[in-house]
């Protein structure tokens, strides 16, 4: 006699389930402890110079978000594509009305010539949109991924909008603990350019807008106020006793190359992308 024993069928399904849902926050609780390490190591225990440390920041943390993306490229999808214009046009006036109150404020003297140009193109537009990604558009991401992209009706919209946020703020607040100026109450300002910043994902489920926001206020921070003013928004804080470690026109060459080379591969992974 054979005996039949029926396994059922949805016990795979509800594991599959289970460690899709870890797999979110396993990412984030990497990001969030990989962006408080790259400042703390490179501006609080090497002092390095400010675009040297920018320069390694960058690679790796736009190599993080990169590698992410790649493993999540079907989820995602829907998550870029959505109302992008609603949420860039959201983006710009936010980041306008935020360049409002920067130029409000007195301003402070900035480098000139050749240099002027490079810092706003590199501390401006590059730093601005790598803070973005790493900052606003990877949590949301995160949030994203472990609603399994369902943000039908308002209620999942504004739970979507509320994760979104509250990750961020995670984020955010990590990251800027790792240079020391904003241990103490000066962490209240990136926590306030967050939520600035996460207005057009509220707004319209498209975190891209976050990218034109922050960018404007970097660009903004570069013209009125070099180093961004009594508020730090652009760190590190580079003082008479940061040691800056580092030639800086040895730092601007190697950003050269380094905004050629990134270039070239965006430019050879559109083609790819394009490709039938």
């Amino acid at each position: 006699m054979t005996t039949h024993v029926h396994v059922p069928t949805s016990l795979p399904r509800a594991e599959s389930t289970t460690h899709r849902g870890s797999e979110p926050m396993l990412w984030l609780g990497i990001g969030a402890v990989l962006f408080f390490a790259l400042p703390w190591i490179g501006t609080d225990r090497l002092g390095l110079q400010a675009d040297l440390y920018y320069l390694i920041y960058f690679t790796v943390a736009v190599g993080f978000f990169a590698a992410f993306v790649t493993t999540h490229v079907t989820e995602l999808r829907p998550l870029w594509t959505q109302r992008v214009w609603q949420s860039l046009l959201i983006g710009a006036l936010v980041g306008a009305t935020l360049a409002v109150g920067i130029f409000t404020q007195a301003a402070t003297p900035h480098e000139g010539g050749w240099r002027y140009g490079f810092e706003i193109a590199w501390r401006g537009v590059v730093y601005g949109s790598v803070d973005a990604l790493t900052l606003f558009v990877f949590p949301a991401a995160v949030a994203y991924l472990l609603m399994g992209g369902n943000r039908d009706g308002l209620k999942r919209k504004a739970t979507f909008a509320g994760l979104a946020l509250a990750l961020s703020l995670l984020v955010t607040t990590t990251y800027h603990l790792g240079y020391s100026e904003y241990r103490g109450e000066l962490i209240r300002y990136p926590e306030i350019g967050a939520l600035a910043a996460n207005i057009p994902t509220a707004f319209s489920g498209n975190p891209l807008g976050a990218v034109v926001t922050h960018v404007t206020m970097h660009i903004s921070s570069v013209v009125h106020q070099n180093q961004g003013g009594p508020a730090h928004m652009i760190p590190p804080r580079v003082t008479a006793d940061y040691p800056s470690h580092g030639s800086s026109d040895l730092a601007a060459g190697l950003a050269l190359g380094w905004l050629l080379l990134t270039a070239g591969a965006l430019r050879v992974l559109v083609r790819r992308e394009r490709r039938p």
